[in-house]
């Protein structure tokens, strides 16, 4: 079988996000489409308790709620989406037997 070469070339606005999980669905077309979020709690107010010649106290915290805050979109093929899950799967249990060297590699 014939040998390809492939080059990787990051886009000049590629970077790397943090993400805690994933929420979409199926569109129209039948493609995947999801976001990866982060998920944090976000606070209204605080309360500090300040006394003089001490540093402020917080108090009190007010009208906290989670919030999952959408970094990037993405939209892919079934096909695509399977490889992917396969591929991640793959390094999740390679980190977590203690396998995992650093490498890199495709979906």
């Amino acid at each position: 079988m014939p040998e390809i070469k492939i080059e990787f070339k990051k886009a000049t606005d590629y970077r790397i996000i943090p993400a805690t999980g994933a929420w979409g669905g199926v569109n129209p077309q039948g493609e995947i489409i999801f976001d990866l979020f982060v998920e944090k709690l976000e606070i209204e107010s605080v309360r500090l308790r300040v006394e003089p010649g001490r540093p402020p106290v917080e108090a009190a915290r007010e009208g906290q709620i989670q919030v999952r805050e959408s970094q990037i979109g993405v939209v892919v093929r079934a096909d695509i989406a399977r490889s992917i899950g396969e591929w991640l799967i793959q390094k999740a249990q390679e980190v977590a037997s203690g396998t995992a060297g650093g490498s890199e590699g495709h979906a």
